[in-house]
């Protein structure tokens, strides 16, 4: 009898688990997502959209002849260990599609670059009219720099409340004009979250 009543146990709870795959384009799914202190996908969305638009309605663009920009690695100044690829690739999809600027990918540490290509010059086992000249590479007239920020505060409301933690997210992008060195769009996005189990270092 003991066993028949395991295994009905064993069976209850493994009904009870599994994975759910969340379709991030179903609003009702991503609304029933468990909240989380750390970053994650629709933070990442938010942030990635909110800065792209600001940069693009600046205005900044018109202010430079065919805009090429070079981004940089976005500094992860959190306490947490972030790929700042995810937010990157999201502004640079959308810079590219909107027309108004093109992506230098030799100088944003792509693994293959019109450099790497160019390395083949004089390799026997490629055809010598399949290899870039010399003079085409266009160089950035502009870059994207930032940073992300983490700061962790200690929320209460009484004495014998329980003490949460409010985390606070900065994401800072500056987009410079490389031909002046000047600073031609600057903005920052919070992302800011209440709970428990907040990052730490």
């Amino acid at each position: 009898m003991k066993q028949f009543v395991i295994i009905g146990l064993c069976a209850i709870l493994m009904s009870c688990g599994g994975t759910t795959v969340i379709d991030t384009n179903n609003p009702e799914q991503v609304a029933k997502m468990k909240n989380t202190m750390q970053l994650e996908y629709r933070d990442w969305e938010k942030a990635a959209n909110n800065m792209t638009q600001s940069m693009l309605n600046s205005g900044a663009f018109a202010k430079v002849k065919n805009p090429v920009i070079a981004i940089t690695n976005i500094k992860n100044d959190t306490m947490q260990r972030i790929d700042s690829d995810m937010l990157v690739k999201k502004i640079r999809a959308t810079l590219v599609n909107s027309g108004k600027a093109q992506i230098a990918t030799n100088f944003s540490g792509e693994d293959i670059t019109a450099n790497s290509v160019r390395t083949l010059r004089g390799d026997k086992e490629y055809s010598s009219d399949t290899i870039m000249g010399q003079g085409n590479l266009v160089a950035p007239n502009m870059s994207l720099s930032g940073k992300m920020i983490q700061r962790n505060l200690d929320t209460d409301s009484g004495w014998f409340s329980r003490v949460d933690t409010r985390v606070e997210y900065y994401l800072q992008l500056t987009l410079t004009d490389l031909k002046t060195g000047l600073s031609v769009w600057e903005d920052e996005e919070p992302i800011l979250k209440t709970g428990t189990d907040a990052p730490t270092w």
